[in-house]
């Protein structure tokens, strides 16, 4: 089973370089819209981490996890 990644940072999803916070690649500005590409590929279930919030120890993102919840299909 896969389950593509969403992490996010400031809002958008990136790709951290070995972890580095400073390091990161975005490759979407839109993470509602990634995570439908994720859905409409096939993929049921998605794995999403607010990176800005494990490193500050509380959410940061929640209006990024919102927008993703509010466009996906949850599997019944």
């Amino acid at each position: 089973i896969l389950f593509p990644a969403i992490d996010l940072k400031e809002g958008r999803c990136v790709r951290l370089v070995q972890g580095d916070m400073a390091q990161a690649t975005v490759f979407s500005d839109d993470p509602a819209a990634q995570a439908a590409e994720f859905q409409d590929a096939g993929f049921p279930w998605l794995h999403v981490v607010d990176l800005d919030g494990a490193f500050a120890g509380r959410p940061m993102n929640a209006g990024a996890v919102d927008a993703i919840l509010a466009v996906v299909r949850i599997p019944v």
